[in-house]
């Protein structure tokens, strides 16, 4: 690991399956490491100090993927982000490869990861056409891709360029991928290192960079607005339908997602979203968290995650009242419009102060002056005597 980061000059590394000493990866020099989960760690991901403004892990506490967000150093009041998701192919723990467990739960684990992550990096463990061409779909690697498309993410690989070869003197193939988002961020570069495989995988190195926009953000849907016509134009016709096994139904089911995301409205929510977001909401919010699994294993009582639930909602309501009197207070003749309409539906008599006005009559008359200002009576008109620019109709 140290020679491939000294010769690629690389910032991030993802590790797969890392070696353990008393369950603790191993350290690396001018790298802060970021494993998994602290009892059972199967990915570890490295930053290079000082290179990034911050890094932070923002996935639960899984084995077998970690989601890590680096901030660039920039001047800019809202610095980029890239999300990296390290996960390794051991995710039947998580109902990616059990065939008994309903269809969707396979769509809500990577549904979870790609929302988090800008770029994910796995191997995962299957062939399929797209990125190796002469190989037959393996069991459920056309799942993987259909959810790749449904979120819009393109693979980073070479097609064909190996990334395993097996030390029982199997067939090579490739099964390390790099998937990312298109629309976040930008990938080039990508390539494989012979020279520093250790065991029977490659290392792979490549460059990503944000390419639009310069804050996090998630991509939800608007289903109010669904243009149901062109979702009918996007399903397959009856005749298509053939279902054999549990694969084709995966597919079937993604076809239909895809549908419906296409022909669905998007709405951006970002952390701009909610302005009066602080860390001490986020730690509330984790204990909140904490304690409810907790409760649900049964290893607290009920009325604790009742106390510290309610605590957490208390906060809410506290701190979007705070943000809202502030804005208020800083409300100016130019800006008092942007307010009204972010009261709205709210009436009037949620506004604490006006331009110094408390009551309702007096708010009213503020907003009256605000929107219809008396710039006074127009001026009389004044006729003129004087025949000067006059001339008879009847005259040619």
């Amino acid at each position: 690991m140290q020679a491939t980061t000294t010769d690629t000059d690389a910032n991030i590394l993802l590790v797969q399956e890392p070696p353990l000493l008393n369950r603790t990866p191993p350290t690396l020099d001018d790298f802060h490491y970021f494993p998994s989960h602290k009892k059972a760690c199967w990915t570890v991901t490295y930053v290079r100090k000082k290179a990034f403004k911050s890094t932070s892990v923002i996935s639960d506490p899984y084995a077998d993927f970690l989601v890590v967000s680096v901030t660039l150093h920039s001047e800019d009041r809202k610095p980029p982000t890239i999300n990296i998701a390290n996960c390794y192919n051991n995710l039947q723990d998580h109902n990616w490869r059990t065939r008994d467990q309903p269809t969707h739960l396979l769509d809500s684990l990577f549904h979870e990861i790609f929302t988090l992550a800008d770029l994910v990096a796995s191997d995962m463990h299957k062939h399929h056409p797209r990125w190796e061409t002469d190989r037959q779909p393996s069991q459920w690697a056309q799942n993987l891709v259909d959810i790749c498309n449904a979120v819009n993410f393109r693979l980073a690989n070479t097609t064909n360029t190996l990334t395993c070869y097996s030390i029982n003197n199997s067939r090579p193939a490739v099964l390390d991928l790099t998937f990312f988002n298109q629309d976040q961020i930008t990938v080039s570069n990508w390539h494989t290192h012979l020279e520093h495989k250790a065991l029977d995988h490659t290392p792979i190195s490549y460059q990503a960079w944000p390419k639009t926009g310069t804050h996090q953000e998630y991509r939800g849907y608007n289903w109010k607005n669904t243009n149901w016509t062109r979702v009918a134009e996007l399903l397959p016709t009856p005749e298509e339908v053939n279902i054999q096994d549990e694969q084709d139904f995966n597919h079937l089911y993604h076809g239909i997602l895809r549908a419906l995301r296409i022909g669905t409205l998007t709405r951006r929510v970002t952390k701009w979203s909610r302005p009066w977001w602080d860390p001490n909401l986020a730690e509330m919010r984790r204990i909140k968290n904490t304690t409810f699994q907790d409760f649900w294993a049964s290893r607290t009582d009920k009325h604790i995650y009742n106390r510290v639930r309610n605590a957490y909602l208390r906060a809410i309501r506290k701190a979007t009242q705070d943000h809202w009197n502030t804005v208020v207070e800083k409300t100016n003749p130019s800006s008092l419009w942007q307010t009204v309409r972010k009261a709205l539906p709210k009436p009037l008599a949620s506004l604490a102060t006006i331009n110094g006005a408390t009551s309702f009559e007096d708010k009213a008359q503020v907003l009256r002056q605000a929107f219809f200002p008396e710039n006074g009576p127009p001026p009389q008109h004044q006729p003129s005597d004087s025949l000067e620019d006059f001339h008879p109709v009847t005259e040619g």
